[in-house]
């Protein structure tokens, strides 16, 4: 549909009631901003907590408390009719007998329907029930979008986008109904995918994720001082920076969108309307600014695995990444010697004693005369950019700057398509490894 533009709302532009009508303003300023994806209102200012971390604090402790202060922040977006049924509403979920995944994603999804609901009252837009939407997986809490949501989509909401060429069309992002009919959220930020799979499924002519940032940042201004902004993007080099450390859109969600070859269009909901940021199939690179950003994110461990003759067995890569797989382990990165493979992922994963499990099950698997040695509290540093490929030079380069800084090189990776270069480094040594390459190569 070239007359559409799926738009999403980060819960950072949520806050207050005039952040509601800037909303409405900028959603009605094209005419092809029909469909509009909310997620649950954020933080206010850095000492706040947001909605969803209100009701994950409800499903932990059941406390009237935090009902009482879920519908005072519903109640600062504006007028609702609905105000009084939001108390009811969450004393029911709070009262539900679920399944402790279940019961806790049942309540999470209440952030964006109640966000929908006010858009709807306040702003005027139509409330579309992601009930008629998406069909999700049981995986409560990463739950995944199953194939048949796209005909629910196109026939539920599609027909009413052609029917009824004025009307704005707001859904409620991050959750989506189970078979049974239960609410199943995905990962955090998932409004996003909520958003890009929308878009993909209606043939949108262009995907605008607003946030509270005026576009990318080619660093974390967390760790860099006025990094500066990326004008454009490609698909592949937003995948590879939104997996370590970019917040600014959710890895998951750029899949359904660039299959799509749908452009994702990153914007400021405070800086409209400036540029932002531009993500598409291609785009015109710079021989001489190889690197488009550089990611780091913390808490990734790796396991290397040592024995004479490892590379003499057919499929041994394959055997010792399904340990992990078996223990519903998420693998990031891995590489291979002659003799040893190495294997980056997130230690968040690792509790109630499945580190010794996937130990034992490693040396369970390759033997005697080996060796399995862990290494925690490493970080994940990301050099991105098209231009790297063929780029001679490029790699050593890098390394050696890092050695320079007296940056811990543990794991390196780099794919065929060269891309992107992967770090696992000490995580003592993250930020001074991201500056020293910021100045050498971006500033």
């Amino acid at each position: 549909m070239e007359d559409l533009i799926v738009c999403k709302y980060g819960g950072s532009s949520i806050t207050t009631n005039e952040d509601l009508k800037r909303i409405g303003n900028i959603s009605r300023d094209d005419l092809r901003r029909r469909v509009i994806v909310v997620s649950a209102p954020g933080k206010r200012n850095k000492s706040d907590t947001k909605v969803t971390d209100m009701l994950i604090k409800l499903g932990q402790t059941k406390s009237d408390h935090y009902i009482d202060q879920i519908v005072t922040r519903y109640r600062e977006l504006g007028y609702s009719e609905h105000l009084k049924g939001f108390r009811t509403e969450l004393f029911s979920r709070v009262k539900e007998s679920l399944e402790e995944r279940a019961y806790m994603d049942n309540l999470k999804a209440f952030g964006e329907e109640g966000s929908a609901i006010m858009f709807e009252d306040s702003v005027g837009f139509e409330f579309v029930d992601p009930r008629e939407l998406f069909l999700v997986t049981n995986d409560f809490g990463n739950a995944k979008i199953l194939s048949e949501s796209k005909e629910m989509i196109r026939e539920n909401l599609g027909r009413k986008h052609e029917s009824d060429k004025n009307k704005i069309f707001v859904v409620p992002g991050f959750y989506g109904f189970t078979a049974d009919g239960k609410r199943a959220t995905f990962s955090r930020g998932g409004s996003d995918l909520t958003g890009a799979y929308l878009a993909a499924s209606l043939g949108a002519s262009v995907y605008e994720n607003f946030t509270d940032k005026e576009g990318v940042f080619s660093a974390s201004p967390d760790l860099i001082e006025n990094p500066h902004k990326i004008d454009e993007l490609t698909f592949n080099e937003m995948r590879d920076l939104s997996y370590s450390g970019f917040g600014i859109f959710h890895q998951e969600a750029v899949e359904p969108v660039q299959i799509a070859r749908i452009p994702v269009h990153i914007r400021g909901t405070f800086d409209y309307p400036k540029r932002g940021t531009y993500v598409a199939v291609d785009r015109i690179c710079n021989p001489d600014k190889p690197i488009v950003g550089i990611a780091y994110r913390n808490n990734f461990c790796s396991f290397n695995v040592t024995r004479p003759g490892l590379d003499d067995r057919i499929g041994i890569v394959a055997d010792v990444l399904g340990v992990f797989k078996q223990k519903k382990i998420s693998i990031e990165h891995v590489t291979t010697g002659i003799d040893d493979i190495s294997i980056l992922m997130d230690q968040t994963q690792f509790k109630n004693g499945l580190l010794s499990s996937v130990i034992s099950g490693i040396y369970d698997l390759i033997g005697d005369n080996s060796e399995v040695r862990f290494s925690d509290n490493l970080g994940c540093l990301v050099i991105a950019g098209k231009g790297l490929r063929g780029k001679r030079g490029i790699s050593a380069n890098i390394q050696k700057e890092l050695d320079d800084d007296g940056v811990n090189i543990r794991v390196i990776s780099q794919g065929e398509q060269e891309r992107c270069i992967v770090y696992g480094i000490a995580s003592e040594d993250g930020e001074r490894a991201v500056k020293g390459l910021y100045e050498r190569y971006l500033r």
